[in-house]
């Protein structure tokens, strides 16, 4: 809980600045045309890509569950610096946009989660996560848009250590993913956005050495920035 509050607020602080930056660059002079591109789209519409870097923590529990032995330990938890890349598409409606956005993340976010009372181990590592989500946002500014995520979310994640048959194996976990952040557009296709995420996925079984097995449970938290470019062009077109 102390986590997700400490990336909620990281979150909060860094949309603040976001647009404030974008605010002041507007007062400041700089023009944006948010009208209709040649092509008869706003900026804000068309197939983007980019890449992303950020904090990322996760939370890990681990009970047993069908004869597993005992835990003396049964929580755990990783944070560290994670990136990767994000693309999408979106559709503008008067000053609300709509789209989709998925956001593949790398990093070490490994903890030590459990042991048992003999100094038996269980530890885990997030090799990759990805979200699949829904957008909608609203133009705060014409150059700026606040928006909300939500959707689903899949890790690869190893699960290892002696308490476990076979010393461990990896697992792939399904949740869901809900978060929100601020977007700006500068010039004619290129934006910046910073926002926080929260995936919960649920638990995993695992089997234990003496076989048994583990319940693992894993919620992740994120805050990053990304920067990228809005192609003008969507699938999204043809749905108009």
């Amino acid at each position: 809980m102390i986590r997700a509050n400490q990336g909620i607020l990281a979150g909060a602080i860094a949309v603040a600045a976001m647009v404030g930056v974008a605010g002041g660059a507007q007062a400041g002079g700089y023009a944006y045309d948010s009208g209709p591109a040649a092509s008869g789209r706003t900026m804000w519409e068309g197939t983007h890509f980019g890449g992303h870097i950020g904090w990322a923590g996760a939370d890990y529990s681990a009970n047993p569950d069908e004869g597993a032995l005992s835990l003396t330990n049964g929580l755990g938890d990783g944070d560290g610096f994670a990136g990767g890349f994000l693309y999408g598409a979106s559709l503008q409606f008067d000053n609300w946009v709509l789209g989709t956005d998925s956001v593949w993340t790398f990093g070490d976010n490994g903890g030590n989660t459990a042991t048992t009372a003999s100094g038996l181990t269980l530890s885990t590592d997030i090799n990759f996560m990805d979200e699949a989500r829904g957008r909608i946002g609203y133009l705060v500014m014409p150059n700026v848009l606040a928006y909300g995520a939500l959707g689903i979310a899949f890790a690869d994640v190893d699960i290892n250590g002696s308490v476990l048959a076979g010393n461990g194996d990896s697992k792939g976990f399904v949740g869901f993913t809900y978060g929100g952040g601020a977007e700006a557009m500068f010039g004619d296709r290129w934006f910046a956005r910073v926002e926080y995420s929260h995936i919960d996925f649920g638990d995993e079984h695992i089997a234990a050495a003496n076989g048994g097995t583990y319940k693992v449970d894993l919620d992740t938290d994120a805050v990053r920035a990304a920067v990228g470019y809005r192609f003008d062009w969507s699938p999204l077109d043809l749905l108009r």
